[in-house]
């Protein structure tokens, strides 16, 4: 036998031995395991993206689950003006949902586990919209912790990677935008409840890439009735203070303070009747519960404010 064969054949062994080794390690077609999906909950994106012209835009996208009942709502706001340019709000019934992959109304949001990531988004009838990536970072045990509001309650906050996507206009040509980071909340019921419970969450992104969130519920026999959470620019803890106070003020403002780090943020409300334009009798004004917009002091940021309510699994049946 030949040298020249005699490698060969060592060479095909090796890459044989290499095959069965790596198709050990990596069965094929194997799907990530994931966690089951809450029936009741909520998920929740906020934060800022610029386009290519440095223009800012503030946005949230919030689904809501109570069984096959989903509620989404959406807005996209101009950083220069605080006018709101995108708004939507939708219901959907889903009777066989499929694992985060939820078309509500004209809105959608889906979750690919293989990447990390999320994409969600909508469309209006006069394609006007946006749809944005969002990569997740990657979370030290502590980040990825669980808060238990109380029994049952829990909830998440998690500061996210880089996000990209569009913004469409109608008849204006389509915007690349991108965004350093974004807030992902997730809120949602564990076990059998025998009431609703009202929640009210924050997420403010600040113009220096830092940010916080607060999730706060008015029970007597709530675990943490208040809590809170700071991150900066590269995603580490800063301490905080555990309480958030929101104070309205006139022509759609509000004031938001922060004990520590010491922050006052004054923000105008792009969701204020005035801004919506909605008739007051409206099932959308009845059930409007959130503040969102811009502070244009130093120091200048976006916030959510929303409140929701996670009704109890017995009236699900």
């Amino acid at each position: 036998m030949t040298a020249a064969r005699v490698w060969s054949m060592v060479f095909s062994l090796t890459l044989l031995s290499n095959s069965i080794l790596f198709a050990a390690e990596t069965p094929e077609n194997e799907e990530p395991v994931l966690p089951p999906v809450p029936m009741v909950g909520s998920w929740t994106f906020s934060g800022m993206v610029s386009n290519e012209s440095g223009d800012r835009y503030g946005y949230f996208f919030q689904v809501q689950r109570q069984g096959i009942d989903f509620h989404t709502k959406t807005a996209l706001i101009d950083g220069q003006t605080n006018k709101l340019v995108l708004f939507y709000e939708g219901d959907e019934k889903i009777m066989m949902p499929t694992q985060l992959n939820w078309h509500v109304g004209r809105s959608f949001i889906r979750y690919n586990p293989i990447n990390d990531s999320w994409v969600f988004g909508m469309k209006s009838a006069d394609n006007k919209g946006f749809n944005f990536k969002v990569d997740m970072l990657k979370q030290t045990r502590k980040d990825n912790e669980i808060i238990e509001l109380r029994p049952g309650v829990e909830m998440q906050a998690l500061q996210t990677s880089s996000l990209n996507g569009h913004i469409a206009m109608g008849d204006v040509e389509e915007q690349f935008v991108t965004g350093n980071n974004a807030w992902f909340g997730k809120l949602w019921v564990s076990k059998d409840q025998k009431k609703a419970h009202d929640v009210s969450t924050t997420f403010c992104r600040l113009s220096n890439e830092n940010g916080f969130y607060s999730a706060n519920m008015k029970e007597a026999d709530a675990t943490r009735a208040a809590v809170a959470g700071w991150r900066d620019a590269a995603g580490n803890h800063v301490k905080m203070s555990q309480f958030i106070s929101i104070k309205p003020l006139e022509n759609d403002q509000c004031q938001l303070h922060v004990g520590l780090p010491k922050v006052n943020l004054k923000l105008l409300n792009s969701l204020s009747l005035t801004q919506l334009d909605l008739p007051k009798d409206t099932s959308t004004t009845k059930k409007q519960l959130s503040i969102a917009g811009f502070s244009k002091e130093n120091p200048k940021g976006f916030c959510f404010v929303a409140e929701q309510s996670l009704k109890q699994l017995e009236q699900l049946g």
